[in-house]
């Protein structure tokens, strides 16, 4: 796959993540706040182990995508991911993360897009995110992509975006 650019961040190129990249997430993974942290993963998250690293990376492409935003030295500034559960094909949970250092410039919205648009080429039909009601970046860019609330369980918000509906490529366009 050709790499692509953000348009909010041209100085950026994406691409999916690949195996060499363990130490690139960990350092992103390093350069979160404990805040993003626990807004990436629901949870404290002080640290990633080997098993973690090499699930996040060493992904088939299909029904396990992540795409990362990375700069002209090599560091990832962002990285979107979507994963479906084993034996399922049409339907995957997504997650976000960038570097507090490069929030707010449009870098986990960019991925999404994209991200979007290779699930939707590899036969996904339903995204699924959960996210924290405090986390207003999170359900900014959810809602901004076409996300909607399904239902709140045990005080996290569960969001679902229809791949194959009109609103979404109308949203996704402007």
């Amino acid at each position: 796959m050709r790499p692509r650019r953000l348009p909010t961040a041209p100085e950026l190129t994406v691409r999916p993540i690949r195996p060499t990249d363990k130490g690139a997430l960990l350092d992103l993974f390093e350069r979160l706040t404990p805040r993003s942290r626990l807004r990436r993963f629901l949870a404290p998250k002080p640290s990633l182990s080997r098993r973690e690293l090499a699930y996040f990376t060493e992904v088939d492409h299909r029904t396990h995508e992540a795409l990362v935003a990375v700069d002209g030295d090599g560091v990832l500034h962002g990285v979107a991911r979507y994963a479906s559960g084993p034996g399922e094909a049409t339907v995957a949970d997504v997650a976000f993360a960038v570097a507090d250092a490069a929030q707010g410039r449009g870098i986990g919205t960019g991925l999404a897009r994209l991200l979007f648009d290779d699930a939707r080429a590899n036969g996904l039909v339903r995204l699924q995110a959960m996210t924290l009601p405090e986390n207003a970046p999170a359900r900014k860019l959810l809602g901004r992509t076409g996300f909607e609330l399904t239902g709140i369980d045990h005080g996290v918000l569960e969001l679902a975006l229809d791949l194959r509906a009109p609103a979404t490529a109308q949203r996704r366009a402007a």
